[in-house]
């Protein structure tokens, strides 16, 4: 199990994922938020999501969601991370190539969100910045 650090009492949630891997339903169970508070314009968050059709196929809904969870096999095979906050991009390119059965689940889980402050738009270019990397490094994988 990956998670982000800011979740809260809502981390609770995440044995969502944890049962969908351990049923069957996938082998990489990535968490969406059910309710988005917070965040820019969209353009970090579309680049992540253009970079891993592109790189892979498949159409994410949360691409840069933190929550994931897997078995020991699958993180052995996305691994090692992109950097920074490339990080998710990274793993799901590396894990739909790889053969695995991706799954996005909604759940119920709050966050701190950034908004539309310098703060915020600094986070977002620092995270544009590495989707971008990641993008770039899974060319010939």
């Amino acid at each position: 199990m990956l998670c982000d650090a800011d979740l809260g009492a809502s981390a609770r949630e995440l044995r969502g994922l944890v049962g969908a891997v351990e049923g069957g339903d996938c082998d990489l169970a990535v968490a969406t938020f059910r309710d988005r508070v917070g965040g820019g314009f969209g353009i970090a968050l579309r680049f992540a999501r253009w970079a891993i059709e592109r790189r892979c196929g498949y159409r994410a809904e949360a691409p840069i969601s933190g929550q994931r969870a897997m078995p020991a096999h699958v993180l052995r095979a996305v691994v090692p991370f992109a950097p920074g906050y490339g990080m998710e991009t990274g793993m799901t390119i590396d894990a739909v190539r790889a053969g695995y059965r991706l799954r996005e689940i909604e759940l119920d889980l709050e966050h701190r969100a950034t908004g539309h402050s310098l703060g915020g738009f600094l986070h977002r270019a620092r995270q544009l910045f590495d989707f971008g990397r990641a993008y770039a490094s899974r060319r010939d994988r």
